[in-house]
Formats: C-alpha cells, structure tokens, sequence
C-alpha cells in the first residue's frame, strides 16, 4: 500500500516530511537526511518515501518500498526547451498539454526513484508506450499515472493500491 499525501497549504518540504511522518507513522522526532542527489530518506525507519511539489500543492508518497513520485499542474503549458529534450519517441506520442505533463512526470518519477538528478539521467530515460526505458532498454519498474484536481501525478514502484488523503495542516506548521 503506498499512502500520498497532499495540501494546498504552503509548507517547508523537511517541515510537511516531519509532520506527516509523526502523525500518521507514529515516528517521533524524525531525522530527515538527503543523498547524495538531494533524495530525503528518515535516518532510522524502513519507511521509503518522495516529496514532489507544484505551484500551490505539496505530495508526500510514503511506502515500504522503494518510491518515486512527482506531480505537475496540467494548467500550464508545455515548455518547448523541456519539450525539445524530449526523445523523437517520446515526442511522437506527445500532442497536448496533459500528454506533456504525462511524459515529463514519468520520466522524473522514475529518475527520482533511482535516486538520481535530472540533469544526469533526463536523456537516459524514456517514456513511451505506457513504459520506462533506460538506456533504449525496457525497466521492470511499474509506473502508474492518475489525473485530480488539475494535476497529473506518477508514481515509479511496486505498489498495486495507493490510498490519497488530502490533509490540513496546523496553522503553526503552515508557512506564511
């Protein structure tokens, strides 16, 4: 079961990690720390987890398992400089707006769950066909992809349920 959680309220990326971590995992005084590429891991759990953001929304996927994560607003438009980064298979299948969006947070979602950076690994992963590739090479790695309010979210991992909880957070943790 992967859990992912979300607001609309502005917070600090490390602060919403600590908050959902203690209150909904019951791990008191989380030790947030980063990997080499900026990943945030908790120093003692067997808890996985990625932290994605757009614009006003902040996500939290939280599993057992290994997870990458990441969500974009379908309310923009398709950024030609992304776009021409994109392979010519990639490009074949991407007509709209939303197929944009569907291809740019698959393939960081699958960069984020290897634990990797954009900028090494953007021309090395390839979405199309409903798969990841890596290296021209299909990836046994499960994406799944699902569209709420306004965005476009993917998750990279094996995970066959995901539960979505919307959250308010405290007026004390909310950024001003």
């Amino acid at each position: 079961m992967l859990d992912i959680y979300y607001t609309y309220q502005s917070v600090e990326s490390d602060a919403f990690i600590r908050y959902i971590l203690t209150k909904y995992y019951n791990i008191r005084k989380p030790v947030i720390c980063k990997s080499i590429n900026g990943k945030p891991y908790e120093e003692k759990e067997k808890i996985q987890f990625n932290l994605t953001h757009t614009k006003s929304l902040i996500a939290l996927a939280v599993g057992k398992k290994q997870v990458g994560f990441d969500c974009e607003s379908i309310t923009g438009k398709p950024r030609p400089a992304v776009l021409a980064k994109f392979s010519e298979r990639e490009k074949s299948e991407i007509f709209s707006t939303l197929d944009f969006y569907v291809h740019w947070t698959a393939k960081e979602s699958y960069i984020k769950f290897l634990g990797e950076t954009l900028a090494a690994y953007w021309r090395k992963v390839e979405f199309y066909g409903g798969k990841i590739y890596l290296r021209g090479e299909p990836t046994d790695v499960s994406i799944t992809q699902f569209e709420m309010e306004n965005h476009i979210f993917s998750i990279c991992g094996d995970y066959t349920k995901t539960a979505i909880h919307r959250i308010e957070l405290p007026s004390t943790l909310s950024a001003k």
